[in-house]
């Protein structure tokens, strides 16, 4: 498995133009992401961190472009040589949880999906928060079974630990 590094990351999304905005939202993103796998290794459960943190870096590559941003940044990392860190990126998104096959289920993914519902721009922000954005921003149909979706992912990663913002 080959895992590009925080630096490689970081040139990558420049490389593909990535807005600064999105690539801090990122970075917050892989912040919170080691935050869990911390949590998660006091627990006995542990996630391979160098994935984790490079699908945190690199799961909106694909933001600003038009399309499914999920899907083209997937198939964008994968081009790259990066298949297992975008099986992580084609299952961080919320739009296609009601299939089976969009749904987060290594550690990794989950890690991952969770992390990037907890920033909102570049903030860390309680789960509810992020969804009141959600709302307002994407107007999904789906954003009640999005949000329960979400808090038990927390419930499931975190159990009574708390993440601080």
């Amino acid at each position: 498995m080959i895992i590009p590094t925080k630096d490689e990351c970081l040139k990558i999304l420049k490389e593909n133009n990535v807005p600064a905005n999105v690539v801090s939202h990122s970075q917050k993103v892989c912040e919170v992401a080691m935050k869990v796998c911390d949590i998660l290794e006091k627990k006995g459960i542990n996630a391979n961190r160098d994935l984790t943190s490079a699908a945190a870096l690199l799961h909106d590559i694909a933001k600003v472009k038009e399309g499914d941003h999920v899907f083209n940044g997937s198939k964008i990392v994968k081009s790259l040589g990066f298949p297992e860190v975008a099986r992580i990126i084609s299952k961080h998104g919320l739009a296609h949880l009601d299939k089976e096959e969009c749904q987060p289920k290594s550690v990794e993914e989950k890690i991952v999906f969770y992390a990037d519902k907890r920033v909102k721009h570049d903030q860390i922000v309680p789960v509810e928060k992020r969804f009141e954005y959600i709302r307002e921003r994407y107007k999904s149909p789906n954003v009640e079974m999005e949000y329960k979706f979400t808090k038990e992912m927390e419930n499931e990663l975190l159990g009574e630990e708390k993440i601080q913002y």
